[in-house]
């Protein structure tokens, strides 16, 4: 005996799931990060402007400095030699001027008077022109002398501190040749470079956050101070500078990461 066998069909819907992309908020960015380097606000090279031998030099690397503290002094000898002959000659040249003035006025009545001719009178007036100019050169001279002999001591510019010396007692300076360096760590900046993708959310005043390896990556506040607004052609990355707080043992030359 055979059972009837019943076939049930079941139909199952088919479900379509589709898929939207929703947008990012633009409120909402993902966090950006670049390399750079602490510096000091102010670094200055200091470089002689004349000939002379050093005859002292009251600094040395490491050292605090400050401001129109004597860094280093070069031998004035002939420069003060040259200060009393240019002095002497300015004098000489007064004496004369005076001269000249008198007889340019003196030949000046005669000649209204008719007592001399107008070849006399016109050369008093030359002689007296003449002079009035060598006294002008004579007072440029001594000006000068003045100028490279406050060159002979060179001073702080600024407080600091000495991170390069390169000059000793007894050397020869050259013109332009570089004496010391001294860097102002009295404000340090945190400089990096950023991508052109990221230049546009930066601001001046913007915070960010700098971290530092050397210091267990201490996390510090800083402020964009500087945006240079110009890239580099081959990296296309932009300079921004941000002023950072007051920190112990925070040094020009650290590594650290700027998150913006």
């Amino acid at each position: 005996m055979h059972k009837n066998r019943i076939r049930i069909t079941v139909a199952i819907p088919l479900v379509v799931i589709a898929c939207v992309a929703v947008g990012q908020d633009p409120a909402v960015r993902s966090l950006s990060s670049s390399t750079g380097v602490v510096v000091a606000d102010r670094e200055v090279t200091l470089a002689a402007k004349i000939v002379g031998r050093i005859v002292a030099v009251n600094a040395q690397e490491g050292d605090t400095v400050e401001v129109g503290e004597l860094l280093v002094d070069i031998d004035d000898a002939q420069y003060r030699a040259d200060l009393s002959s240019a002095q002497a000659l300015l004098s000489q040249e007064q004496v004369r001027l005076k001269h000249m003035q008198r007889l340019d006025v003196r030949f000046s009545s005669l000649y209204e008077q008719k007592s001399v001719s107008q070849d006399k009178a016109d050369e008093a007036r030359f002689n007296f022109e003449v002079a009035q100019a060598a006294v002008q050169r004579a007072q440029a001279e001594l000006e000068k002398i003045n100028v490279l002999l406050a060159e002979t001591k060179i001073q702080a510019p600024f407080s600091g501190v000495v991170v390069r010396k390169n000059s000793e007692t007894g050397k020869v300076t050259a013109p332009g040749e570089p004496l010391l360096t001294i860097e102002d760590q009295g404000k340090l900046k945190f400089r990096t470079r950023i991508s052109e993708r990221d230049i546009a959310a930066i601001k001046l005043g913007q915070e960010i956050t700098v971290i530092i390896d050397a210091l267990d990556d201490l996390h510090l506040a800083a402020n964009v101070s500087k945006i240079i607004p110009s890239g580099d052609l081959s990296t296309h990355e932009f300079t921004i500078e941000a002023t950072l707080p007051a920190q112990a043992k925070l040094y020009p030359g650290m590594f650290g990461k700027a998150e913006f």
